[in-house]
């Protein structure tokens, strides 16, 4: 099967003949040309499937990685079809290689026969892990929902991996859409969803917090249940999911019909922090779901748990807390006959973990006995007893998914901050840009006003061996993109920067005081909005290569067109037809705002309607591109953001214009008093911003309210 991928354009073959694993929804195939990765095929793709794909891509969560090994499994990129529908039926994901569902481990006699030497210590540690990666999601805004042993996969050295995470629900956070997770296994469902149909529910953390519970439960008391136990009341003992329900928790401090099961560990052997988390959950919870323990606080006290851990004089593979006076592992051994839950490396050397249990012995009777040969025990799968158990680092501050970059420029716009640290660091980062922007548009202006050679040439060679070096970069190391791709890329970066460099070096070397003011200007706005930023969490990435043809790429390159044209339009007014009215010397304020109106006016207009007609004209034959964003994005909410867009680049270039363009001037402001040329440069910056939002709000409003595709 041939698919293209959505944001980089690349084609490749999936191994339809082998398929790796699949159920109700679709299949999951490995990539023929990347081994590293493999594509899920729904069997009924949807429209739905496909904006919740498109929005879990824009906004990828910050997954805590091991060495090579990522904690969630989520899309890397979108599939869709190679013919003219274009239609997404899948996603890419990172490969889990060499992991097992998390029950393997968490069950006596799977361990037993599997993964032997996995022992407490280990059992601990995944537990970390999956809070971690669960921690994750829940900072990113996302919730499980259908938490259950199917979707958590383990390696032998503790890492997690969750899986199926297309299934998770999702929260758009510009339509404020939520895309529900209609599936849950009652075991893993909290007392208050029991029952309920789940594509009726918006899931919350305090959700997913009640199953994260339950697996740490069976992780640390040998995979029994925490809601399991010998009824004592009358009639027929209730289903799993009515105990749930009634939150009757058989090691609660309240009274309850229920007695912990015989064979269940003893509840001591847990540490006094994690039993405590546990009585909150289920007991405390079980009222007020948002008291139970949040994945930051079983960090901590699995964290505890784990450091208090001593090891068996009898047997190295026992450990137990220090809180306990004798092995309870040795203790259960006897009561299981003889079953050691975590067998020594000797015994599992000599396979004697994979004998049965010594049973009583017979009295010896006169009848014959028949005599049989047991069977011999399956050979175990082979064992390697030197591996170090991993731990993701950070647990507390992990570090973001590696995603490939799309065939076009990404720009690291700021957004995203959590509280004062991250508005801060927005705020720097958005000076950085800031600066860097002002520099290369005045580099081009000053390269157009005063004819200079070497500005304009700076950028020309910038565009020439920016395209030059990415294409080299192909051949280097292959990025799975087409050159063309990667060579427009290069040139629009390669230009970029030249335009920025030497724009600076022919602003400093002439002493244009404009320049300087252009550039200070730049990162004072940009710091404000970096801070503005914070808060509204833009898109992190330009339109990519994904696109589309025929009448939806007709209508979508009038919109582009007609956005860009709008700003091309403001700039050319602002840079020719101002300037002529600056250079006159004999204008008063309010004359060069009437100027720079009438001015702007029909520049905008010329150049909206010359953007409409190249995009209608060049969308269906090229194809229009598209924003990584949900498809829903229109109406009200998609001209709040469009507005939001367009304020920000009107902005932007007002700012830039009023800090160029004025030449060093005075001017008699209404024959009251002269103001010098900072204060004319400051002031004409000021009304050039505002200008610019006005113009920006009410472009990127029409274009957002209409951006359905």
């Amino acid at each position: 099967m041939r698919l293209q991928r959505q944001f980089s354009g690349q084609i490749i073959t999936l191994d339809t003949q082998n398929p790796i694993g699949g159920g109700g929804e679709g299949r999951i195939y490995s990539v023929v040309q990347n081994p590293s990765l493999v594509a899920k095929i729904y069997h009924k793709p949807t429209d739905e499937d496909a904006h919740k794909l498109t929005v879990m891509f824009s906004h990828p969560p910050d997954a805590p990685m091991g060495t090579g090994h990522s904690a969630i499994a989520w899309p890397i990129d979108l599939l869709r079809t190679t013919n003219n529908k274009h239609q997404i039926v899948g996603f890419l994901m990172p490969r889990v290689s060499r992991a097992e569902p998390i029950h393997i481990f968490y069950n006596p006699r799977n361990r037993r026969q599997q993964k032997p030497l996995f022992n407490y210590r280990y059992l601990h540690r995944t537990a970390r892990n999956l809070v971690a990666a669960v921690n994750a999601l829940h900072n990113s805004g996302y919730a499980i929902g259908d938490v259950n042993e199917s979707n958590i996969l383990v390696t032998d050295t503790a890492l997690v991996t969750l899986v199926d995470t297309d299934s998770f629900q999702v929260r758009d956070p510009y339509t404020l859409e939520i895309y529900r997770c209609p599936v849950g296994k009652p075991e893993f469902t909290p007392p208050e969803l029991q029952g309920r149909s789940f594509r009726e529910i918006d899931r919350k953390p305090e959700h997913d917090l009640f199953g994260v519970a339950v697996l740490i439960f069976q992780l640390l008391m040998e995979g029994t249940h925490p809601f399991a136990g010998v009824y004592k009341g009358r009639g027929e003992p209730p289903t799993l999911e009515a105990r749930v329900k009634a939150g009757h928790f058989p090691y609660s401090t309240k009274r309850v019909p229920y007695r912990p099961t015989p064979l269940a560990p003893d509840w001591k052997i847990l540490h006094p922090s994690i039993q405590q988390l546990l009585i909150d959950c289920f007991e405390l919870g079980h009222q007020h779901p948002e008291l139970r323990p949040d994945t930051r606080t079983w960090l901590k006290a699995l964290r505890e748990s784990e450091n208090s851990l001593v090891t068996c004089q009898k047997n190295h593979q026992h450990l137990y807390g220090n809180h306990l006076k004798y092995c309870p592992w040795c203790e259960r051994t006897k009561l299981l006959k003889g079953r050691d839950p975590f067998p020594s490396r000797e015994a599992v050397r000599n396979k004697q973990h994979l004998e049965p249990a010594v049973k009583k012995r017979k009295l010896l009777s006169l009848a014959p006995q028949k005599t049989t040969v047991p069977k011999k025990p399956a050979p175990p799968k082979p064992i390697i007893i030197t591996r170090k158990m991993g731990q993701y680092q950070p647990l507390l501050t992990p570090v973001s998914i590696k995603f490939k970059p799309p065939s076009v420029p990404i720009i690291p716009l700021p957004g995203g901050g959590k509280g004062l640290v991250g508005v801060a660091q927005d705020a720097i980062f958005g000076s950085f840009w800031g600066v860097l922007c002002a520099a290369a548009v005045a580099g081009l202006v000053l390269g157009i006003i005063k004819s200079s050679v070497a500005v304009l040439g700076g950028v020309i060679m910038g565009i020439l061996w920016g395209g030059f070096f990415a294409i080299a970069w192909q051949y280097i190391i292959p990025m799975g993109f087409s050159t063309g791709s990667l060579g427009l890329t290069g040139a629009l970066w390669g230009g970029f920067i030249a335009a920025a460099i030497s724009g600076a070096v022919y602003g400093i070397s002439n002493r244009v005081g404009v320049f300087g003011q252009a550039v200070v200007f730049g990162g004072f706005l940009g710091t404000i909005w970096g801070a503005i930023w914070s808060a509204f969490k833009p898109p992190l990435a330009l339109p990519t290569s994904g696109r589309v043809w025929g009448r939806r790429g007709l209508f979508l390159g009038a919109i582009w067109g007609a956005f860009l044209g709008t700003v091309i339009g403001g700039i050319l007014a602002g840079v020719f037809v101002f300037q002529e009215s600056l250079n006159e010397n004999n204008n008063s304020w309010i004359e060069l705002v009437s100027i720079l109106i009438s001015s702007m006016i029909p520049a905008i207009g010329v150049g909206a309607m010359g953007g409409i007609m190249g995009g209608v004209v060049l969308g269906p034959i090229l194809g229009a591109p598209t924003l990584p964003l949900s498809n829903k994005l229109s109406g009200i909410r998609g001209a709040v953001l469009g507005g939001i867009w367009g304020c920000f680049l009107g902005v932007i270039i007002g700012v830039i214009l009023g800090g160029i363009l004025p030449q060093i001037l005075s001017i008699d402001l209404v024959g009251i008093m002269r103001i010098d040329a900072d204060w004319t440069s400051i002031l004409s910056t000021i009304f050039g911003a505002g200008l610019g939002a006005i113009g920006g709000c009410f472009s990127g409003a029409a274009w957002g309210s209409m951006g359905k595709w």
